[in-house]
């Protein structure tokens, strides 16, 4: 069975989220003023696909402005299993960390209208570098609990999960799905290895003072599983 949802969450990798056919939806309690979230179905084919009984991208427009952050939800045809793939692409983002978030919370008030959230179960990060200014902070915390070693082994990908269980990305992804009653039961990792502060700043929007970066930032791809409460 894990290997199935691996195999879903990873399959939306590689997949496309221009929209298609976008309904726009008028805004929601709660949400800011001038702000609306949308969606566009994804018909194309894509890794994965077989276990698949729809998908969808959803992004936040704000006045005229689309983001750039669209992550895809996906329902399983076998179980109707939910996952999110945050489909963060490999270019100069112009999202922060914090803005995903916002916007994610946001997301999910609309998601919710189409999918089960009670069946909510991955969410697949990719590369953590990605994440910008969570790297950055995973980074500090990661040298705090196993010191100032940048050597990683396969066999302390075990301890490096049950260290990220008490993270900032576990309290962050907690706080946001505590609506939905949903917590981080686990997170899987692969190919962990320190990148460059150079390559950070390639790819992500940094809102930290980048004087204070690590020269050497911790990254992995990830994949996240949720429980309910």
């Amino acid at each position: 069975m894990r290997i199935l949802l691996i195999s879903i969450v990873f399959g939306l990798l590689s997949c496309s989220t221009k929209p298609e056919e976008t309904s726009y939806v008028s805004p929601k309690e709660n949400l800011e003023k001038d702000t609306t979230v949308a969606k566009s179905e994804i018909t194309n084919e894509l890794a994965g696909s077989a276990y698949r009984k729809r998908a969808d991208s959803y992004f936040v427009i704000i006045e005229s402005d689309t983001s750039s952050f669209m992550p895809v939800f996906s329902e399983a045809t076998n179980n109707g299993a939910v996952a999110i793939n945050l489909d963060i692409p490999y270019s100069k983002s112009t999202v922060s960390y914090n803005q995903r978030l916002d916007e994610l919370t946001q997301i999910l008030k609309r998601a919710k209208q189409d999918y089960n959230l009670d069946s909510l179960t991955a969410v697949s990060f990719g590369r953590l570098i990605l994440s910008g200014d969570l790297a950055i902070v995973l980074t500090k915390e990661y040298k705090e609990r196993f010191g100032q070693t940048e050597k990683i082994t396969v066999e302390q990908y075990k301890e490096i999960s049950e260290f990220l269980l008490t993270s900032t990305l576990t309290k962050d992804l907690n706080r946001i799905f505590e609506p939905y009653n949903k917590s981080v039961k686990r997170i899987g990792i692969e190919k962990v290895f320190f990148t460059t502060k150079n390559e950070l700043l390639k790819y992500c929007r940094i809102t930290s003072d980048t004087s204070l970066i690590p020269s050497k930032i911790i990254d992995f791809m990830t994949w996240v599983e949720l429980e309910k409460k």
